[in-house]
C-alpha cells in the first residue's frame, strides 16, 4: 500500500540554505518569503533570530500559511557556550536561563516547536553519564516553562558521541531512555532524528526510527563523511553522494523502512527536513530545488521499491 505523506513536500532548513541570514535585518524574513513563494516545502527551520520586529514579521508570515516551524537554538547555545547537560550547576542553569528567554522570542515568530541539542561531552564516559542526568534536569525544567501558553514542543536532536560534534547525548537508545524518564512525570519531549549523526554513531537509521518511533516527529536526511582520513570528515551538511555516504538510493532504503513502520501515514505527519549547507552562501535558490529533487527522486524509487514487493 502506497504512503500517505508526500515527502517531495519536504520540510527547509532555512538557515542551512541562508546560512547567514541571521546576521542581517530582515534577511531570515525575506528567505522564508521567497520559499514560500516557491510553494513546495511543507515545514520550516531557522536558527534563532535576533531582532523583534523581524521575528513578527516571520511570525505573521508562518500564521498567515499555516505552516510548521521550528526554531532551533543551536547556536544560541554554542555561541554563548552554554551547556544543558554540564555538570556545572551554575553553567547548566544559565543555560536554562537562555533557553526559557528564547522560548519567548520562539513564540513571538509563530514556532510550533524549539530544538536543543545537548551540551559537550565530558571525556571520562562515567562523567558523560552524569552529564546525561544532568540533561534530564534541563529538559524537565525547560518542557514545563514550554507547555505555558502558548505552547512550542520541545525537540532534542542526538548528535554523535564521539565522532565530530563529541556532544554528550547521541544515542538513540539514550535519547528514548530519556524521554521515557520525563514521560513518567507527563513531560513530553520528542526526538529530532538525524541520518549523519545516527551514522557517525554506528547507528543504523531504519533500526534507530523503528526504536524511536514513539518519541521521533523531525526526521533529518543529512549526508555526512565516515572517512577519517578526508578533509570533510563528519557531519558538515555536504550535498548527498560521496565523499559522503549517503545518497539518493540510501535515502530511499530509509524511505522504505519508515513506509514499512508506517512513519508516513496521515496520523503522524512527521517533519521531514532535507539538509544541506549552502557552504558559499551562494544560490539559495538553486540549493532549494537540489533538495526537492532529491527527495523525488528518493521518493519514487522508494515506491518502486514497495510496488515491486507488492507485486511478488
Amino acid at each position: 500500500m502506497k504512503a500517505l505523506y508526500d515527502v517531495t513536500r519536504p520540510g527547509l532548513m532555512l538557515s542551512q540554505v541562508w546560512p547567514r541570514s541571521r546576521e542581517r535585518d530582515g534577511e531570515t524574513h525575506r528567505a522564508l518569503e521567497t520559499a514560500i513563494g516557491i510553494d513546495r516545502f511543507a515545514a520550516y527551520q531557522t536558527v534563532e533570530i535576533p531582532y523583534r520586529t523581524e521575528r513578527r514579521a516571520v511570525g505573521r508570515a508562518i500564521r498567515d500559511q499555516g505552516l510548521q516551524y521550528t526554531y532551533c537554538l543551536t547556536r544560541v547555545l554554542a555561541d554563548n557556550e552554554l551547556n544543558l547537560s554540564s555538570l556545572q550547576e551554575n553553567t547548566r542553569r544559565r543555560s536554562c536561563e537562555q533557553v526559557f528567554r528564547c522560548l519567548d522570542h520562539a513564540r513571538e515568530a509563530g514556532a510550533d516547536s524549539v530544538s536543543l541539542t545537548s551540551g559537550a561531552r565530558p571525556d571520562e564516559e562515567a562523567e558523560r553519564q552524569q552529564a546525561l542526568q544532568a540533561l534530564a534536569e534541563s529538559m524537565k525544567a525547560i518542557v514545563k516553562k514550554a507547555v505555558e501558553p502558548p505552547a512550542v514542543s520541545i525537540l532534542l536532536e542526538p548528535l554523535d558521541v564521539v565522532a565530530h560534534k563529541r556532544m554528550t547525548l547521541g544515542y538513540t537508545q539514550e535519547a528514548v531512555d530519556l524521554c521515557r524518564q520525563l514521560a513518567s512525570e507527563d513531560l513530553r519531549l520528542q526526538i529530532s532524528l538525524d541520518t549523519a549523526h545516527t551514522i557517525l554513531n554506528n547507528e543504523a537509521p531504519e533500526k534507530c526510527l523503528l526504536l524511536a518511533k514513539e518519541y521521533v516527529s523531525d526526521f533529518h536526511y543529512c549526508n555526512c563523511v565516515t572517512d577519517k582520513s578526508s578533509a570533510l570528515y563528519g557531519d558538515n551538511h555536504i550535498p548527498f553522494g560521496p565523499p559522503g555516504v549517503v545518497d539518493v538510493e540510501r535515502i530511499s532504503r530509509i524511505m522504505k523502512a519508515q513506509m514499512d513502520m508506517s512513519y508516513f501515514d496521515s496520523i503522524r505527519r512527521p517533519v521531514i527536513m532535507c539538509e544541506v549547507l549552502n557552504s558559499d552562501d551562494h544560490d539559495p535558490e538553486g540549493l532549494m530545488h537540489y533538495c526537492i529533487d532529491t527527495m523525488e527522486a528518493a521518493w519514487s524509487k522508494a515506491n518502486d521499491i514497495e510496488t515491486a514487493e507488492a507485486a511478488i
